[in-house]
């Protein structure tokens, strides 16, 4: 998920008119006229797997953090740009060299956590040279002045503003431990069929240090941050409405990836699944059978009237986990209809229970479909 999976999403579907992935089990290598799809092994090299993807049909990169000012005001935020093929392979003999081989959309987020109040903006376009476009070497991506650059000391810059919103965030996010790599060696499944994975991998605890404005007033920051990287094709499996992703940092040095890939009765697709992080850095996955996941208690948005969980329960015992995660900030949804044609909820939440903690979650399809990018079956 952004799962990032974060979001979600890319659905540019305004751009272009759609090419439909292939079903059909693929080859590690497609054909130049098809997408790839995710399938294990996959090699990765860094920094070059940071970039772009553009044989895979939608990429993003997403950063969230949860900050504090030097005057004691506390924000949650969240930066997200989207890559979404529009056509694979080659341009066609005979084709403008200026035609769009891409989308890219972006969103920006940020609450304050004393008043509740979120800011949010967005935008999207189509590829172009120095305006919407991402490096396939390292991770450089842009769209319209919105910036996500790993620079020469490792360190990741966020460099992004909304002047009509008074909406800025400049952050520079230092991770403190290695990448993790989500499922098998990256590979993070989504659905029992060949394919319905993606590429998942992550910076779970980083430093933070920066500033950001709301309502036009800036502020210094520092805090803790989790930035992930993902990418694929037909990535969900069929019969998925949607997930509840959590990004967890935990105050004894662990951290904890959770995703919950909802069917349309309600039951969790077998593919969920989790990522415990050590404290030394060291990671391994979780199995759907091997944590309980429970939704205690609800919220309805006063504007789209969806019915979102507010307050969940997580445990898994072998780890030692019994988890009460509640949001900070409970009206977090996010309406990006005019970029990424999806509205869900995304925001920090607080750890408490067995261990204590904080993080980010992000609840997709109570007030949307997901988009057909994904490979979502109707079914």
């Amino acid at each position: 998920m952004k799962a990032s999976w974060s979001v979600l999403l890319a659905v540019l579907a305004a751009f272009a008119p759609r090419v439909a992935p292939s079903t059909a089990p693929s080859p590690p290598i497609a054909p130049s006229d098809a997408w790839r799809i995710v399938l294990a092994p996959v090699e990765l090299v860094f920094p070059r797997d940071h970039g772009a993807h553009d044989d895979y049909q939608t990429e993003w990169w997403y950063a969230t953090g949860e900050l504090a000012s030097d005057d004691g005001a506390r924000f949650g935020v969240q930066l997200t740009l989207f890559r979404q093929g529009l056509a694979p392979g080659p341009l066609p003999p005979g084709a403008s060299p200026l035609r769009a081989r891409e989308g890219f959309a972006g969103h920006l987020a940020i609450v304050d956590l004393a008043t509740g109040r979120l800011a949010l903006a967005e935008r999207s376009r189509r590829g172009v040279p120095g305006l919407a476009e991402a490096s396939s070497t390292t991770l450089d991506a842009r769209l319209d002045g919105w910036t996500m650059r790993l620079d020469e000391r490792g360190v990741l810059l966020l460099d992004a503003a909304d002047r009509a919103r008074g909406m800025k965030l400049a952050l520079e996010l230092t991770p403190e431990k290695p990448l993790v790599l989500h499922g098998e060696g990256g590979v993070s499944a989504k659905g029992g069929a060949d394919g319905k994975a993606s590429v998942y991998a992550s910076w779970t605890r980083m430093r933070a240090r920066g500033t950001l404005a709301t309502e036009g007033r800036e502020h210094r920051v520092e805090g803790a941050a989790w930035f992930d990287h993902e990418y694929g094709t037909t990535q969900l499996g069929a019969g998925v409405v949607g997930w509840d992703w959590f990004g967890l940092r935990l105050d004894d040095g662990r951290e904890l990836m959770v995703y919950r890939l909802r069917r349309a009765d309600g039951s969790a697709e077998p593919a969920s699944g989790a990522t415990l992080v050590a404290k030394d850095g060291s990671s391994r996955s979780i199995p759907l059978s091997r944590f309980a996941f429970e939704a205690r208690s609800t919220w309805t948005s006063p504007r789209t009237d969806a019915v979102y969980p507010s307050s969940w329960r997580v445990a898994c015992p072998e780890e030692g986990l019994d988890l009460v995660i509640t949001p900070r900030a409970q009206d977090c949804e996010l309406d990006t209809r005019a970029s990424t044609g999806v509205v869900y909820w995304e925001g920090p939440v607080a750890v408490t229970g067995s261990v204590m903690g904080g993080g980010y979650a992000e609840l997709t399809g109570y007030a949307t479909g997901l988009p057909r990018s994904l490979g979502v079956s109707k079914k």
